[in-house]
């Protein structure tokens, strides 16, 4: 069992480490960070460079999360839910603290999304469909990702409850702190909303930075 967590957590945190944002835009000339917002990830991406690059980076972002955790319950099955959780951490991480980057990163809602869509479906679909909600409504990607990091603990804990389950599991926990910890990583969003400052639409914030 040593071997395994040896092995598979620095690999985990390796590939979650990748910044394929920053590796996208770089190939086009382009350091992300001095763009837009200055995040590395797709939604950023996106706004400078377009879908077509932003897609694949998003696509990318999610399936560094959902590679271990989905190889780990394909080859070992429910014997291994710790590994498998502790590595859909450890990508998670990566991405927002990337030793390629000096251990700076995105906000880590793409690896985040790609961790739990394997270890909690429902929540997680739950969660998708207010992110695109309050994305739909109110412009911004940011109050999607807040949304979103507030609704995955609840809809887990609430689904658990209908079943007939204990929510106290380490998979609840483990969302409790990576969905606090995006929400600390939107922090400057918040306390613009919280002040009641307006805001442009995502495109018109950043068009004169393209």
């Amino acid at each position: 069992m040593n071997e395994l967590y040896i092995f598979f957590l620095p690999a985990s945190f390796l590939l979650g480490s990748i910044p394929f944002g920053f590796l996208a835009a770089k190939f086009k000339g382009i350091d992300i960070r001095q763009k837009g917002s200055g995040n590395i990830g797709a939604t950023n991406v996106t706004r400078m460079l377009g879908w077509k690059i932003g897609l694949p980076v998003l696509l990318l972002d999610i399936a560094k999360g959902a590679v271990f955790p989905l190889v780990i319950r394909s080859i070992y099955g429910e014997s291994q839910e710790y590994l498998s959780l502790f590595c859909g951490v450890a990508a998670v991480l990566g991405h927002m603290f990337s030793p390629f980057l000096k251990f700076k990163g995105g906000k880590g809602v793409a690896t985040s999304f790609g961790v739990f869509a394997v270890l909690a479906p429902g929540p997680t679909l739950i969660t998708l469909i207010v992110f695109l909600s309050l994305k739909k409504i109110f412009g911004f990607v940011s109050i999607g990702s807040i949304g979103g990091a507030i609704t995955l603990p609840i809809s887990y804990y609430l689904l658990s409850l209908i079943d007939g389950k204990s929510f106290n599991t380490p998979v609840f926990w483990a969302i409790i702190c990576i969905s606090s910890t995006i929400l600390v990583l939107h922090r400057t969003n918040l306390i613009r909303l919280i002040k009641g400052q307006e805001f442009a639409s995502d495109k018109e914030k950043y068009k004169n930075q393209e």
